[in-house]
């Protein structure tokens, strides 16, 4: 085979001229490898620097997935904590106004009653809210 190089041009889909602005090669490289691959195999040297991308691109792949599930791993262990804080409120909420319920036992159930009011304040509900509770 000689050194000696001629010009070529053609035409080709618009995917494929897609593909080929997509490459890190320029247009005479990616042709070369195309046409060596179709008529006389592919070089070593083309083969070694496929399989390094591909190397590199699996790699980089295992990196990226590693890092997604760190950030899993930290967003379940947020929601984690945030479901144990919502059951903490609950929890004190649900004592609260079992105290008030005893608290207001032999008071009457109105809604401008100042101790249904005051209640209700503790509680952060409306006066209505509290009576519906009670």
């Amino acid at each position: 085979m000689s050194n000696e190089t001629v010009m070529l041009s053609g035409r080709v889909p618009k995917e494929l001229k897609e593909l080929v602005d997509a490459d890190r090669r320029d247009n005479q490289e990616v042709l070369r490898a195309a046409l060596w691959r179709e008529f006389g195999g592919e070089r070593r040297g083309d083969l070694e620097r496929r399989v390094e991308e591909k190397e590199r691109r699996i790699s980089m792949i295992r990196t990226e997935k590693n890092e997604r599930e760190r950030e899993l791993e930290r967003e379940e262990s947020e929601l984690s904590a945030l479901r144990s804080k919502l059951d903490q409120t609950d929890t004190r909420k649900e004592a609260k106004l079992s105290e008030a319920r005893d608290a207001l036992s032999g008071v009457p159930h109105e809604a401008d009653n100042p101790a249904i009011k005051n209640w209700a304040r503790k509680l952060d509900m409306t006066p209505s809210e509290l009576l519906e509770e009670l």
